[in-house]
Formats: C-alpha cells, sequence, structure tokens
C-alpha cells in the first residue's frame, strides 16, 4: 500500500495476517502495528501492508 493511503485506526492485512495500525511515519515509510496474535507492537515498511480491511 501507499504510505498516503495508511492511517492510524485502521485495520489493514499483512503477509502474516490481519492488523491494526497505531502509527504511522510518513517521511521513514515505517508503520507501527499490531497484530491480532502477537502481544508486542511490530514496525513493517509501508509496502509490507498488502491491502486495507473494510469495517463493517
Amino acid at each position: 500500500m501507499e504510505i498516503h493511503e495508511i492511517r492510524p485506526g485502521m485495520t489493514c492485512l499483512t503477509r502474516e495476517g490481519t492488523a491494526y495500525v497505531l502509527e504511522v511515519d510518513r517521511q521513514s515509510l515505517l508503520v507501527l502495528l499490531q497484530r491480532e496474535d502477537e502481544t508486542i507492537p511490530v514496525q513493517v515498511r509501508s509496502d509490507d501492508i498488502l491491502g486495507p480491511i473494510a469495517s463493517d
């Protein structure tokens, strides 16, 4: 996904599964995520995010 499409609070799909976006660093193209199956947030590059998951 393009960095300008990613925003805090959205749920997205990564190669490792579903994740919740906590923070977006547009300068370094990094995103802090909370994955469903992990207790510690992880930082990934924006291009590791495959796409958004639509909310109900």
